[in-house]
């Protein structure tokens, strides 16, 4: 089983001091340190007061903050938990992403999503209601990009006349894709022609904000994983090349609140049983020594554990 953690940015109840640069170089390198295979960040670049004020997670621009901790880490994984293509053109993303990939020496893993807060595709001037399409579209022209092709493409938003886009990705054809897969659609994305699926575990009063099917409990994803591992067989493809990331199966990460290591370690020994590959938790932010106590301590017990 391999560790990602999300960066304490991701915690409603975070605060500035978690993005000071000795705050986020200090988290990254203890992640390192500890054993955690990835470090990650999300993407909401426009989210509404009422969304924040209500509990929505914090944030930092993942391409900004994942560049900085690559320059102070070298061997842990980077993370983007999720990114949102329809949120940009996706020349821009592309050129985002390779350019990432080539200053992190070929550390990226790319996660993706469809998005689900329509006061932020309003605010970005991209309708929600077009965001499946626009997620396709926009992952077809990344990948075209990321091959060295030229591109030439006219939509109702952009005209490409022959466009290249350098440097290209380190990893090749392009860095690991993996897409939050709860729902059919999604995994069959993923199944057919991605490398990994994340699926999110949590009460079904979550899933109606994020517009996506609900995992309640082990029992529902041990079904999902199920589920999708036949999906991808149905592909042609051998489940054992993708990679499959749980979120959810434990609250948000506290040294504060305490844990019980042995519990966490038999959790993880039954999602290894389900097929999964990659557990990934957030981290508390509203204090940047907690959060990197935090993350050292869970590192300790139960990362350096498996």
């Amino acid at each position: 089983m391999k560790f990602g953690v999300q960066h304490g940015a991701g915690d409603p109840n975070w605060g500035p001091g978690i993005l000071a640069p000795t705050a986020v170089a200090g988290f990254a390198r203890a992640a390192e340190e500890c054993g955690y295979a990835a470090l990650a960040f999300t993407d909401h670049p426009a989210p509404s007061t009422k969304w924040i004020e209500a509990g929505g997670e914090g944030v930092a621009d993942p391409f900004s903050s994942l560049g900085f901790c690559a320059a102070v880490t070298s061997t842990i994984r980077l993370l983007t938990y999720v990114l949102v293509p329809p949120y940009r053109n996706p020349f821009l993303t592309a050129h985002q992403v390779a350019t990432l990939d080539v200053l992190s020496d070929g550390r990226l893993t790319v996660g993706l999503g469809t998005g689900y807060l329509r006061g932020e595709f309003r605010a970005l001037g991209v309708p929600l209601e077009t965001r499946r399409a626009a997620f396709d579209e926009h992952l077809a022209v990344m990948r075209k990009v990321w091959s060295g092709q030229e591109v030439t493409q006219d939509t109702a938003t952009y005209s490409a006349p022959g466009t290249q886009v350098l440097p290209l990705p380190v990893q090749q054809p392009h860095p690991p894709l993996w897409i939050h897969g709860n729902g059919p659609w999604a995994q069959t994305r993923a199944a057919r022609e991605l490398q990994g699926c994340m699926f999110m575990v949590s009460p079904p009063e979550l899933f109606r904000t994020i517009r996506s099917l609900p995992i309640a409990d082990l029992d529902a994803l041990a079904r999902s994983i199920d589920g999708f591992r036949a999906l991808v067989v149905g592909h042609g493809r051998d489940p054992a090349d993708l990679d499959i990331v749980v979120h959810g199966t434990w609250p948000m990460l506290d040294v504060r609140k305490g844990w019980s290591a042995d519990e966490r370690l038999e959790h993880v020994a039954t999602l290894e049983g389900m097929g999964a590959t990659w557990v990934v938790s957030t981290c508390c932010g509203d204090d940047p020594v907690a959060a990197e106590e935090t993350v050292r301590a869970f590192g300790e017990q139960v990362v350096l554990g498996c």
